[in-house]
């Protein structure tokens, strides 16, 4: 009897943790995540965001900048590319979502490419043939 109350404690906290686990695991947190959308005949070309990246890993000498390849997201190629940023401080971390929002902006053949800061992503609400890539810069 005196086993019963710890036990049934235990049992509780395990089964609270076990959910919050996997809720944590099916859940991604990305401070910009990009997203390459189409209007008609496919996405624009990401060559542009690639090379400013690129760029600013190398004038800051940043060793790697870790994202994600989330797709594809519809019919005509959609995708998205979340970066999590965590090889950097706060302040390059602005400085560089301040630059990828600027070249964004300028992408406009083909279709747009938006940014959103501070993305969630549910992985239950992904289409079915959506993959998730890491990719270095």
């Amino acid at each position: 009897m005196k086993y019963r109350i710890p036990f049934l404690l235990l049992a509780f906290l395990l089964t609270f943790f076990a959910a919050n686990a996997q809720q944590s695991d099916s859940t991604l947190h990305y401070p910009i995540l990009i997203k390459f959308q189409s209007q008609c005949c496919g996405v624009p070309d990401e060559k542009p965001l690639l090379t400013a990246i690129k760029l600013f890993k190398k004038k800051y000498h940043i060793k790697k900048i870790t994202a994600y390849h989330i797709g594809p997201m519809g019919r005509e190629g959609e995708y998205y590319i979340g970066l999590p940023l965590k090889e950097m401080n706060r302040s390059l971390r602005i400085t560089l979502i301040k630059k990828i929002k600027k070249v964004s902006a300028t992408m406009k053949e083909k279709g747009n490419v938006e940014c959103e800061e501070n993305a969630t992503i549910n992985k239950a609400k992904l289409p079915v043939r959506a993959t998730i890539e890491k990719i270095k810069f």
